[in-house]
């Protein structure tokens, strides 16, 4: 009696932990990667764990595991229970009912009340489910290291349905002529937004302009009358320790309110802090969701890898965003079809998208980088180098960067 008891209990237990993360997972599946950026802007409590479950397969695979275990132990304990129970006999006629309760009350039944509210359940469900995510992945870890190797040999795509559908339609558009070109290039920059990361749009840590935060605002009027931002960063010790960003405006209120010794630490607002690997779509929901222009990119160590405005993602959106304080420089410069002079700066991927080349694009995102990278050194004035059927030949360099550079595509 004992056991059958004990095996019965199992089988309630474990199908009603199937049902909910069946219930739960359908529900955060039905929230599109849009809905959910939305979500996160309107400030939806939960829906930052919501957005954190619809970065791929990767994030819910744990859970689907623990479902698909605890349905098939669920099978099993009732199963046992009508052995237990009826003998032989019991175990032939309770396993096909077993089964059939497993399907209503484990996947159909909650899928079915997931459907007429995914939404809410889903927001109410996703911190639960994303902290159990992350604990279930270390404890299947090699299951889930076995997932990853067949799917990396299948060469799947990831892209969402909801993605791949929108595509289509604009396909459908721009043949019909209902899209416009120009249309259609903003929408195809929109779904890049997905694919490019906070590394891609920052401004370089040696870039930054910034100040001490122990500074007064008495000494910085002539460099604040200078800066082309109307945010600057305050760090402590160094670069790597920004403890706030300071508004060009509030340092002016309060020069007019008298207070020249005020110490910039005292002006500076809250920074906010993005990996280098965040995708500009969810950046930019963060920006909205938080209300913020400027974010510190930080480096794996804790410290400062560059800055990343509003304006960096707005103009991977539209192109270039030229205001009164800009100046108008381009660095890349066409000579001839085959020739371009670039500064060190420039970009990988905007030369190859701006000429068709063909350089490649690793981890280093500027010229600079990348021909220091190749050669392994600061090179002089006249270094040259092949790579990706482009010659490239330094025009200039200081004692620690590539400043300008001539590209030429091999045959041309």
């Amino acid at each position: 009696m004992p056991l059958i008891l004990g095996l019965a209990a199992a089988f309630v237990v474990l199908l009603f932990i199937a049902a909910g993360l069946t219930a739960t997972l359908s529900a955060v599946l039905k929230v599109t990667d849009s809905k959910a950026r939305i979500l996160v802007g309107e400030g939806f409590a939960g829906a930052d764990a919501l957005a954190a479950l619809q970065t791929g397969e990767a994030a819910t695979s744990p859970l689907v595991i623990l479902r698909a275990i605890c349905n098939l132990a669920a099978a099993a304990a009732g199963v046992g229970a009508a052995a237990a129970a009826w003998g032989p006999r019991g175990m032939w006629i309770g396993g096909p009912i077993v089964i059939i309760v497993v399907l209503l009350a484990g996947e159909l039944g909650p899928r079915a009340l997931a459907a007429r509210r995914p939404v809410r359940l889903a927001l109410a469900a996703a911190p639960f489910l994303r902290y159990s995510s992350r604990l279930f992945s270390r404890v299947f870890f090699p299951l889930l290291a076995l997932g990853r190797l067949f799917s990396r040999g299948s060469g799947t795509d990831e892209s969402s349905p909801d993605e791949m559908q929108a595509r289509e339609a604009l396909e459908i558009g721009a043949g019909a002529g209902i899209v416009d070109p120009d249309e259609r290039r903003l929408i195809e920059r929109a779904f890049k937004l997905d694919e490019l990361n906070a590394w891609d749009a920052m401004t370089p840590r040696v870039d930054i302009v910034a100040w001490q935060e122990s500074r007064r605002l008495g000494d910085i009027l002539p460099e604040l009358a200078e800066v082309p931002h109307s945010r600057v960063p305050v760090y402590g010790e160094s670069i790597d320790d920004v403890t706030g960003i300071l508004h060009v405006r509030d340092a002016y209120r309060a020069y007019v309110a008298g207070q020249r010794d005020v110490p910039l630490s005292e002006l500076a607002r809250e920074a906010m802090f993005v990996p280098g690997s965040l995708s500009l779509a969810r950046l930019l929901a963060d920006f909205r969701g938080r209300r913020m222009h400027m974010g510190i990119v930080a480096d794996e160590f804790g410290g400062t890898d560059g800055l990343i405005t509003l304006e960096d993602v707005l103009e991977e959106l539209v192109g270039e965003i030229v205001d009164e304080t800009d100046v108008d420089e381009d660095p890349l410069t066409r000579v001839s079809p085959d020739e371009i002079l670039a500064s060190g700066g420039a970009e990988i991927r905007e030369i190859n998208e701006r000429f068709a080349f063909d350089l490649p694009e690793g981890e280093n995102r500027s010229l600079n980088g990348f021909i220091l990278e190749e050669l392994g050194h600061v090179p002089g004035r006249g270094a040259a180098l092949t790579a990706g059927g482009v010659h490239i030949e330094v025009l200039e360099a200081s004692e620690t960067q590539v400043l300008r550079a001539r590209l030429r595509r091999d045959g041309g």
